[in-house]
Order: structure tokens, then sequence, then C-alpha cells
């Protein structure tokens, strides 16, 4: 079942379901930036009149085919009250329908939160005209509380990873490997913001960075997808903390924000200390 057919059919089921009011698609599907896959997931969301009702009543799905697996991330154990619902349908098929549920004093809220948002049924007229755009999905520019927390991070961990190697805790370094990789993407998407005026999206994981980098720091970042191996591990970490000081200076600078080269300095010298350790 192709796309288009899993929206006909969901809008069709909107229009006639009597407790649905405003059905809205989100997502890659209505973002003018993405380019169409036979990937893409159909995104939407349904505004009801009674969410419990619409959460028991789960007839739409079968006619979009043999559901494969489904994730209900909202449910709880002898749950019986929910502000919102998703259903996360994977089919045998190939297509993928993320149906969320939610009551209609939401309306106004849901759509300005999300600017993905295209109207595709409102019986009652009030959801107003969207024109969809990635606004909401942009780097944003970090306030100082946020740039020192990436700051604090990061390099909390990165003693972490130098402990876990010295013990031979290789699996323990490594998820701290993994916590220092996040907070440079996080920096780097920073950069991004800074040198595209915040007008980038940074993308799912960070992919949409790509564009905006220099080849040579990309790919830097991505040698430090390391396997589970000292060296290999000791290697990311050094080429992390290399990356991750040069950012994080460029955007302290953009940002007007006091750049703590002091604490860096020390924090590598105890890296020295440790490595050096046979303790």
């Amino acid at each position: 079942m192709t796309n288009e057919q899993v929206l006909e059919h969901l809008t069709a089921m909107a229009a006639e379901r009597e407790d649905v009011r405003v059905l809205v698609l989100n997502g890659s599907l209505v973002n003018p930036h993405v380019k169409p896959d036979r990937f893409q997931d159909v995104d939407v969301t349904c505004f009801v009149e009674d969410v419990i009702a619409f959460i028991e009543d789960r007839s739409w799905m079968a006619p979009l085919g043999d559901v494969l697996i489904m994730q209900t991330p909202d449910e709880v154990p002898g749950g019986d009250e929910y502000e919102r619902f998703a259903f996360l349908v994977q089919f045998a098929a190939g297509h993928r329908v993320d149906l969320t549920v939610r009551p209609m004093r939401d309306v106004q809220e849901a759509i300005h939160a999300d600017s993905l948002s295209l109207v595709l049924i409102d019986k009652d007229e009030i959801a107003g005209q969207t024109i969809p755009s990635d606004d909401t999905y942009r780097i944003h520019r970090p306030s100082r509380f946020d740039y020192e927390q990436c700051w604090n991070e990061f390099w909390w961990v990165s003693l972490y990873v130098v402990k876990g190697i010295k013990r031979g805790q290789l699996l323990y370094a490594f998820d701290h490997v993994t916590i220092m990789r996040t907070m440079l993407r996080q920096m780097l998407a920073w950069d991004v913001g800074f040198a595209t005026n915040f007008t980038a999206n940074g993308g799912k994981s960070g992919d949409g960075l790509e564009k905006h980098l220099a080849p040579e720091v990309w790919q830097a970042y991505l040698d430090t997808y390391t396997l589970v191996e000292v060296t290999a591990m000791e290697t990311a970490h050094a080429t992390l903390v290399e990356q991750f000081e040069c950012v994080s200076r460029r955007v302290a600078d953009q940002a007007g924000y006091p750049f703590a080269e002091m604490e860096a300095r020390r924090i590598r010298d105890a890296f020295s200390t440790l490595w050096c350790s046979n303790d």
C-alpha cells in the first residue's frame, strides 16, 4: 500500500467517523525540504471528542493490512485516562503509520507546537489554515545555561571514559564515549546554527549537519563511532576532546559566552594523570 493510499483511507475514516473532528498530517510528508522516498512514514493526528473511545475502537487499522509490529508508547497498565495516545504501526507490506489521538481542546496548541502540520479535515473550522514549514525543527540558539550544561556534561563523562579503559571496563567506557559524542553533536549543531543564522534543520540523529560542515570535520566526527576496543576508544576519546574544545570555543565566541579555558586545561591534565596511573 502506498502512502497516498494510506492517506486516502485515513482521510475517509476521519470523514466518516462522527467522533473525529480534525485530522492533521504531520512529519516529513509535509516538509518542503525533504525529498520523498518509499521509507517515509505517514504521521497523522486525530483530534476527537472521546480519546478513550477512539483508543478502544481500532477498526481503522485493519483495512491498512497485516500488522507486523506495533508500539503504543503512551499506554500504561490499567490506564483508563489519556491526554494523548499514539499508535506506531509497522505493516507487513512495508508501510508505516504513526497515528496520535488527542482531545479537541488540544488542536490549537498542537498545531502551534508543530510547524509541520497540514490540516486535512476540519469539520468545525477551528484549526485554521496552516502553511507547513520546518521552523520548529530548526536548530535554536543556545542559552548560556544550555551551553554550560552541554560543556559540563562533556567534560564530566570524558573522565569516565579514561577510568573505564584503565579498569578494563570497555562497555562502561563505550557508553560514556557515546555521551561525549552526543554532546559534541549538540555543539556542532549550535555552530551550524550560528553559521546559518539558525535557519538550518539538524535532521534526525544529526544527519542534516553534514551538508553544513567541512568534509574533514564531518569525517572526524564519524570516525568517533568506534569499536569496543581499547586503542579505538582511546583514539575516539582524543578526537572528541580535540573537536569539542575547538567547536565549543567558537560557539562561545559567537554567543558571547565566556569560554572556560582553564577548566578544559585542568581536565586535560587530569587525563594525563589517569592515563599514567597504574592503579
